[in-house]
């Protein structure tokens, strides 16, 4: 007795000790990764996150991304991997701009986007540049990088555009070539 005594309570002590590695609690939350670094304390992370305001109209926008950082608390601007911005039209449409790459600089209500821009008009337009820049406040798009089009009407080049009035109106600027789609009717 004086061994299987002693012998039974170590047993059981191990067994508390080892248990949980064993047989992991499915509901526990674990929080996995490196080491964060002292100077990434301060860093704001977030994973798929989504913003929602209004213009200066009250009308809504959406600005969604796989991820966003913001340096610090304080800091106005957010950098964003793969955004996508969404806005209703005038008409009750839709646009939608995307890109690799984006900061949203929250002070000024304005989002640059870069590396391979591409808007989307739900009436069938399409746009690509390098680089845009989405005016949240007035819900204007511009771009000074070279930008092809296309839509069911035809295709055109331009060295860059204005979308106004929340996509009614789409303006390439500089030199520009469009190429329009025939009606196939005689004369």
């Amino acid at each position: 007795m004086k061994m299987l005594l002693p012998a039974v309570a170590v047993t059981l002590v191990a067994l508390v000790v080892i248990w949980p590695r064993i047989l992991p609690d499915r509901n526990q939350i674990t929080l996995g990764g490196g080491r964060i670094s002292l100077s990434d304390a301060d860093t704001l992370r977030m994973s798929n996150p989504r913003f929602v305001g209004v213009d200066e109209h009250d009308r809504p926008y959406e600005i969604v991304a796989v991820s966003a950082t913001r340096e610090t608390e304080s800091a106005n601007q957010i950098l964003l991997d793969t955004p996508q911005a969404d806005m209703t039209t005038t008409e009750g449409g839709w646009i939608s701009l995307s890109a690799r790459r984006g900061v949203w600089h929250t002070d000024r209500e304005v989002v640059d986007l870069t590396d391979g821009v591409e808007l989307f008009h739900d009436a069938g337009h399409q746009v690509t540049t390098r680089t845009a820049r989405i005016n949240l406040a007035d819900s204007v798009a511009s771009s000074d990088s070279p930008t092809q089009g296309q839509s069911p009407g035809g295709t055109v080049e331009g060295e860059g555009f204005r979308l106004y009035d929340r996509g009614a109106r789409i303006l390439f600027t500089g030199r520009a070539k469009a190429v329009l789609n025939g009606t196939g009717a005689d004369g």
